[in-house]
This record gives structure tokens, C-alpha cells and sequence, in this order.
């Protein structure tokens, strides 16, 4: 091996452990909210935006708008979550939740809006400094044209926690 590849090898292994090692979430001072995007949405296209709030050690709220970047920048949704961490903290944890969203829902009913609400399991990690990637699956239910539609709710979110 040529020196300077084993001195970016040596860097690496001693750089690596203290990226990653775990922020202090519940500490005085610690991460208290994570901003996320989700760039799955970009394709549409929209943008979605998520910021989540830690309340307590094991809770959080979340708020949610997406904008829609069609022909001209209109609000498409908007709603809020709660989150359950059952599993490790806020930075690097699992989590039960429940969301509601309201607004546009035309990628799924023409032309009308109405309103979402469900439940998923997700997981959050916190990589050193603050990187933040966020997951979570569940099942929804839309509220629209005075019917009940079921549906899939996924979230990937990739972000910033201060």
C-alpha cells in the first residue's frame, strides 16, 4: 500500500468512531428538533418539510407542509404528527406514531382535497454532528368526496437536528 493511501486508511479508522458516536439527545442542552425534507417528493414535483419538536425524553410533535412547484408554488398539505420512542432515545430510536394531513390529494382523487389520518412505526439516527435520516410505514385512511380510501403511509426524511 503507498503512503498516502495508508495515511487516509489511518485518518479514517481514527476519525470513524467519533462520527459516529451518539449525540447526547437527553442531555441538558441536548437535540430538542430535527428539521427534515423528504426527497422522495422532489420528483412530483413538491417539497415536503417536516420539523419535529422532542417534548419529554420519550415524545414529540411534528408539523408538516408540502408545497407543490407545478406551474406556480401553492401549499398541497399540511398536518402535524405525534411520536412514541419505544426503543433508544430521540436521536437514534424507534418510534410508534399517529399523523393528520390535510389538503390537496389529487395525485390520488382528481381535482379535490380532503383529509388523512393514520398510524405507522418508524426509526430515527442521528449521525455526528447532527445529520439526521428518518423513517417510517404505516397505513392511512383519506377522507374525500364523503368516502373513506385506504392507503400506504411511507416517510424518508433526511435532515438537520440543532
Amino acid at each position: 500500500m503507498k503512503r498516502p493511501m495508508l495515511i487516509a486508511v489511518a485518518a479514517a479508522a481514527a476519525v470513524a468512531p467519533t462520527m459516529l458516536a451518539t449525540p447526547p439527545a437527553h442531555a441538558a442542552g441536548g437535540r430538542r428538533v430535527a428539521l427534515l425534507l423528504a426527497p422522495s417528493q422532489l420528483s412530483i414535483p413538491q417539497v415536503e418539510l417536516t420539523g419535529d419538536v422532542r417534548l419529554g425524553a420519550n415524545t414529540s410533535v411534528a408539523g408538516i407542509v408540502g408545497l407543490n412547484f407545478q406551474d406556480v408554488v401553492t401549499l398541497h398539505h399540511f398536518g402535524g404528527q405525534f411520536r412514541q420512542t419505544f426503543s433508544g432515545n430521540w436521536s437514534r430510536g424507534a418510534f410508534l406514531g399517529a399523523e393528520v394531513v390535510t389538503g390537496d390529494d389529487s395525485w390520488l382523487h382528481e381535482d379535490s382535497s380532503g383529509l388523512t389520518f393514520g398510524g405507522f412505526v418508524g426509526g430515527r439516527y442521528t449521525f455526528a454532528p447532527a445529520f439526521t435520516l428518518d423513517a417510517a410505514i404505516g397505513g392511512r385512511l383519506w377522507w374525500v368526496n364523503q368516502g373513506l380510501h385506504p392507503g400506504a403511509l411511507v416517510n424518508l426524511g433526511l435532515g438537520w437536528s440543532f
